[in-house]
């Protein structure tokens, strides 16, 4: 696709539009408040191995890059979803995240699932001080590794390889979309990296990234008020606020639910771009 790394870099860059790195780090707390309201419905989940991610793990043990002794980095945590699959195959795991109620229920999970070898650290990956290596690096969906400099960043800590789930063409959160054509409003720069980039950059660099790809569907029900309120401060980090927000969005919740349930549905499509260092 590109004729050299150089110019893949500078397609990348102008494509993503992910900013400076202080640009990065002031959109990253327009986030957290929502980040921290959709962590904490999770918070009463029963605590389990994701099937998805338990999968995304074995596909790594089979590359040869994870062992039962591996110590593990996982940048953008969240919950856990990927640190607890990874606690349960691997010797230790590192859980990076900025979000402090995620890192708690992670602590949580992690405890009912008897699995004592997580260590969690509050932080951004923009600013964040690690002082040692790890055996893998990982992240999945993280909008911090937006660019090539912040791949390397990446490879740094790594002394065998890296792994990094990320977003292909496709996907789509069925009701998201139609409110974001509501309110005229685009998804905010820099969020996404679609997996094309890290596959093309790594290959340039003389890289051999292995790929795998998932095509996951969910279909789900919420209640209208949470559906409101979610996506109320959902909203906000647009500009928009919630008094301005919420007669409209009970207006087409309420056309759209059945026995105050709300059907949506979700395409996920993903790929593991994973590749030695």
């Amino acid at each position: 696709m590109f004729d050299s790394l150089d110019a893949c870099i500078d397609v990348w860059k102008r494509a993503g539009n992910h900013g400076s790195k202080e640009e990065r780090i002031e959109r990253n707390l327009r986030w957290m408040r929502y980040y921290a309201y959709v962590y904490d419905q999770q918070r009463d989940m029963e605590a389990s191995v994701d099937p998805h991610a338990a999968d995304i793990v074995e596909t790594l043990f089979r590359q040869g890059y994870l062992t039962p002794e591996s110590s593990v980095l996982d940048i953008g945590s969240g919950t856990g979803a990927y640190a607890l699959a990874f606690a349960s195959r691997c010797a230790e795991v590192t859980a990076l995240d900025m979000e402090p109620t995620s890192l708690a229920i992670l602590q949580e999970h992690a405890a009912q699932l008897g699995l004592n070898n997580i260590t969690c650290q509050e932080g951004m990956w923009e600013t964040c001080q690690l002082n040692r290596t790890f055996s893998v690096v990982f992240s999945s969906m993280c909008p911090a590794i937006c660019d090539y400099e912040e791949l390397c960043r990446m490879e740094s800590f790594s002394e065998r390889a890296c792994g990094i789930v990320a977003v292909t063409r496709g996907s789509y959160d069925l009701h998201r979309k139609r409110l974001m054509e509501l309110f005229n409003v685009r998804s905010p720069a820099g969020m996404t990296t679609e997996a094309l980039w890290y596959y093309e950059s790594l290959y340039l660099a003389g890289k051999q990234p292995n790929v795998r790809s998932w095509s996951n569907q969910y279909a789900y029900e919420t209640p209208v008020e949470e559906a409101c309120r979610r996506n109320e401060i959902y909203f906000e980090i647009f500009g928009i606020p919630a008094e301005q927000s919420r007669p409209l969005l009970q207006q087409y919740f309420i056309s759209q639910a059945k026995d105050g349930l709300v059907p949506d549905e979700t395409q996920l499509n993903t790929a593991l771009i994973s590749w030695s260092v």
